[in-house]
């Protein structure tokens, strides 16, 4: 969740590196900041509650430096908390959870250390100090041995000049190499521009900058040969142009995502992974969040094309349920990032269980992507916002290419809804068309509190999606239910002027939903409609109805979802809120 970075700048100032990347690094967390750099043998700091701008007037002089934009866990947002924390001749940055830290800090408050944070990461930076002779590696290898749970570690000690150690352990870290200098960092798109090429860590590695060089070592502390790649991380910091904010920027970026999808997707080899999907006897889809939601609409596509179950789980779950997983099985894994812990840790569960994986990331060079045995890239290029719009119809484009082309494998012809995935981008930029109707309905529901999304079959998956946008940015209760299913106890919140949106992109189930409209208003509930059919558009009840680009059925949600993006940051703008950065949330779940 937290963001760090490191580097060993050419040239001897650090800073300008460092604040940079912790502005690539803010939708990791953005509840404190903090830098410490060394220079001449001694370490200065600069921490704040807040995001990147709170160290915007700041600065330090040095060559070496570390950076941490945090999202709380152990401790409240403070001053106190921010990272980094110092202990005698170190100071440390940290993502990840220590597990074990009561234990710990207990004993080392037994052994006399005071302690100046409620953070669990202080206790990182005692047990190296305390393990520290004079071999700023080993001292680092010997505090990590102590812990449980995730980290990835920065260190600085004063006694090593120009140089930065750092350990991994299921958090994220990349190395990276630049013209100006060598670095670490949680993520990939932070390096963009900077670096050259780039190498992730792997569990239970250290890595040492030191001057101008990456060294990479088991936690034997033997030297590990490496292979960096060139950097195609895509441009994570671009300006938001005359637009409000990053969302607003990324949701009038959908049809080109999915146009660069498309062509991305036209230019793989399908051949291994089709092949183990239309073998399965079962399915298993496993994500977090947004991505759980795009799993739900595969299982739609996949069941209708493949005639077998596809299990979909979330993956904070699934770790708990893996002996239902078996050799013959295909499990389908999901992550915008490519580094959500729970979605890992499902992974390699299945491995495990030697089960084929498929994975759709939005980042090719990521633990997710390296644990699978293929991996299916979507070119949505770096998402900035906290909250995924161009991310989930890119992941809908792969996750229904995926069926098809196993489809295709088992049956021998592509089904028909493949050929109309290229117009998908086309009708994506249609559905601006509805952004001034949607203005005006989030007008009027801006004061309401809670609000249901309703549809049925596919038409769900775009409810519940919707009503997740809406409870992320705008903080209103919202849920989404299948319309058969309202009548079943959710109907008793309905009153005057609770409002409910519904979506119909299937004829054939029109009368159906229309029917939960009726209970709806009938109750004096207010309903929005969102359909691409004029005539059931007419027909309805409904007190707001807005028409919504045609698109085949199996296809819809791609399309159907964006107004409601749109819906949802409306929402947020005219309820005061900021779209890009809702609290308590981070992009990038890396904790379990």
């Amino acid at each position: 969740m937290c963001g760090i970075i490191g580097c060993v700048q050419r040239g001897g100032d650090c800073w300008p590196r460092v604040y940079d990347g912790l502005k690539r690094l803010e939708y990791r967390g953005y509840d404190s900041v903090g830098v410490a750099v060394l220079d001449q043998n001694a370490i200065g700091i600069r921490k704040k509650k807040g995001g990147a701008d709170a160290l915007a007037d700041a600065y330090l002089k040095g060559g070496a430096g570390i950076g941490h934009t945090r999202w709380a866990t152990h401790g409240a947002p403070s001053d106190e908390n921010a990272h980094p924390h110092a202990a005698g001749k170190f100071a440390l940055v940290h993502n990840g959870i220590v597990e074990n830290f009561a234990a710990l800090k207990e004993e080392l408050v037994a052994a006399g250390e005071v302690f100046l944070s409620e953070t669990d990461s202080e206790v990182i930076v005692k047990l190296i100090s305390r393990a520290y002779t004079g071999d700023f590696l080993r001292a680092v290898r010997d505090g990590c041995a102590r812990l449980e749970g995730s980290y990835a570690i920065a260190v600085l000690c004063e006694d090593f000049p120009d140089t930065v150690v750092c350990a991994k352990c299921k958090s994220p870290l990349v190395a990276g190499t630049g013209a100006d200098g060598v670095y670490v960092c949680s993520d990939i798109p932070a390096l963009s521009g900077v670096c050259g090429s780039i190498c992730p860590a792997s569990d239970g590695e250290l890595i040492c900058l030191v001057g101008q060089r990456v060294l990479f070592y088991d936690f034997n502390l033997n030297a590990v040969d490496k292979t960096f790649t060139p950097s195609d991380g895509g441009s994570a910091v671009r300006e938001r142009g005359a637009f409000t904010s990053y969302m607003e920027e990324e949701i009038a970026d959908i049809p080109r995502a999915l146009s660069d999808t498309y062509a991305a997707l036209k230019g793989m080899d399908f051949t291994a992974c089709a092949r183990k999907l239309a073998a399965a006897e079962r399915i298993f889809a496993v994500a977090c969040g947004t991505a759980f939601h795009s799993t739900l609409s595969f299982r739609f596509v996949a069941e209708k094309c493949l005639g077998v179950p596809v299990i979909c789980e979330r993956a904070s779950e699934f770790r708990y349920k893996t002996r239902l997983i078996q050799k013959d099985d295909v499990l389908v894994a999901v992550s915008q990032s490519g580094e959500t812990a729970d979605t890992a840790e499902a992974v390699k569960r299945a491995k495990a269980a030697g089960a084929y994986v498929v994975s759709v990331t939005n980042v090719r060079h990521s633990t997710i992507a390296a644990l699978s045995d293929t991996n299916v890239p979507m070119r949505a290029n770096a998402e900035i916002a906290v909250a995924a719009t161009k991310s989930y119809n890119c992941q809908l484009m792969c996750l229904f290419t995926l069926a098809a082309e196993a489809c295709c494998k088992k049956t021998g012809v592509y089904p028909s809804f493949y050929y109309d995935l290229p117009a998908l981008s086309f009708a994506a930029r249609e559905a601006f068309s509805c952004f001034p109707e949607v203005d005006a309905l989030a007008s009027r529901l801006k004061e309401k509190s809670a609000m249901y999304f309703l549809g049925r079959d596919a038409d769900f998956v775009t409810a519940v999606e919707g009503a997740l946008k809406v409870k992320e940015i705008a903080y209103v209760f919202s849920e989404g239910y299948p319309a058969g299913e309202l009548k079943h106890g959710t109907l008793a919140l309905v009153e005057k002027g609770f409002p409910v949106i519904a979506i119909v992109t299937q004829k054939s189930l029109a009368k159906k939903t229309e029917n939960a409209v009726a209970e709806v208003i009938a109750r004096g509930g207010y309903v929005a409609l969102f359909s691409p059919f004029e005539s059931v558009l007419k027909e309805s009840a409904a007190q707001f109805c807005c028409k919504i680009p045609a698109v085949r059925e199996e296809l819809a949600g791609a399309v159907s979802v964006i107004p409601l993006q749109y819906f949802a940051l409306r929402m947020c703008q005219l309820r005061g809120h900021d779209p890009d950065k809702p609290r308590n949330l981070a992009k990038s779940v890396t904790v379990e």
